[in-house]
């Protein structure tokens, strides 16, 4: 089983030690740390510990966050070219759900903001549903959509989740989305992966 995955358009390996410093820069911008972090700043102490805990995930658990950077255009690279600069990541963790379920497993994404608006962050999350579905073998992945994240909304919409109950979820206003296995598999969704 291979952790690195492809689509049409990026290419998406597990997270690790060699992107440390692309991490601290892409999740201390501000635009990115307000979605995802809630505005809060991370140290450098935090991104290893993220890190860390991704690589642990995908030992014990065969998931984890991957670092999303671009193949080149007009032909299906194996591997993005020299220099590809990361441009985000996409992946799975568990957390805590809501409604006192248990663990659950999340789906999260960030995108630089130059890259916002076309599509990659439903084609990389694709990805990551179909490796989370077809080869973990997980039952269900959820998605904590931030209150006013419209776009968020729609993206988790797009890849077939559905929200669990009308109406805000969470103690912070959050909309919690869910897709379940039998839904994904039995959609024969496409993807934009490449063999």
């Amino acid at each position: 089983m291979s952790d690195t995955l492809r689509t049409t358009r990026l290419a998406l390996h597990p997270i690790g030690m060699r992107d440390r410093h692309a991490l601290l820069r892409h999740w201390t911008g501000p635009v990115v740390r307000r979605h995802l972090f809630d505005g809060a700043s991370i140290s450098p102490v935090q991104v290893t510990e993220i890190i860390e805990t991704s690589e642990r995930d995908f030992a014990t658990e065969g998931y984890g966050l991957w670092a999303l950077r671009p193949l080149p255009r007009g032909w299906r690279a194996a591997e993005p070219g020299p220099g590809a600069p990361l441009i985000g990541v996409a992946g799975l963790r568990g957390h805590e759900g809501p409604f006192d379920r248990g663990v659950d497993v999340e789906i999260l994404y960030s995108l630089e903001p130059d890259r916002w608006g076309q599509g990659l962050a439903a084609e990389a999350s694709r990805a990551v549903l179909d490796y989370a579905f077809g080869v973990v073998g997980l039952r269900r992945v959820t998605a904590e959509i931030d209150p006013g994240s419209a776009v968020s909304a729609e993206v988790a919409a797009s890849l077939g989740m559905r929200p669990w109950r009308s109406g805000a979820d969470g103690p912070d206003g959050a909309a919690y989305y869910a897709a379940d296995r039998s839904g994904w598999l039995g959609s024969r969704r496409g993807i934009d992966a490449v063999p």
